[in-house]
C-alpha cells in the first residue's frame, strides 16, 4: 500500500508518516514547508534506526508543494491508495488576520485534494475534523 500525508512536515503528519515507515509501509509526504518543518521529517530516519528499523526510512518520497495547485496535488496523489489529510492553516489569528489565504489553504486546498483523489481513484482519504 502507499500512502500519502498531506501536511507531512508539521508535528501531526509526520507523526502519522512515521507510525506507518514503521510498520513498513511507502509513504509519500506533500507539504509547502510554509508552517511544516524539515527537521520532523529528519528526525523520523533516527526514530526509526532506534527500533532497528532505519532501512524503512527509504520508503518515504517528499513532495515540496501547495495544494492550492491541484497540478501538484493531483501529481502528489497520483499512485497512492491512502491519503491522510493533515495539509492546513489552523490558527484561528492566522484566519482573521488572512481569511483570504486561509480560505484558499482549507477550504480550496482540500476541494483539491478530494477532487485529485477521485480522478486518481484513491481508495479512501481520512481527514481531521473536530
Amino acid at each position: 500500500m502507499k500512502y500519502l500525508v498531506t501536511g507531512g512536515a508539521g508535528f501531526i503528519g509526520s507523526n502519522i508518516a512515521e507510525e506507518l515507515l514503521r510498520r513498513g509501509e511507502n509513504v509519500r509526504i506533500l507539504d509547502n514547508f510554509a508552517t511544516g518543518k524539515r527537521e520532523n521529517i529528519a528526525d523520523i530516519k533516527p526514530s526509526l534506526e532506534k527500533e532497528g528499523k532505519g532501512e524503512h526510512f527509504n520508503k518515504l518520497e517528499v513532495v515540496e508543494g501547495d495544494i492550492r495547485s491541484y497540478h501538484i496535488v493531483r501529481d502528489a496523489v497520483d499512485g497512492v491508495d491512502f491519503i491522510l489529510h493533515q495539509a492546513a492553516l489552523p490558527s484561528v489569528p492566522r484566519s482573521v488576520k488572512d481569511p483570504l489565504t486561509t480560505d484558499e489553504v482549507n477550504v480550496a486546498g482540500t476541494l483539491n485534494v478530494l477532487n485529485a483523489a477521485k480522478d486518481c481513484r484513491v481508495k479512501r482519504i481520512v481527514y481531521p475534523v473536530k
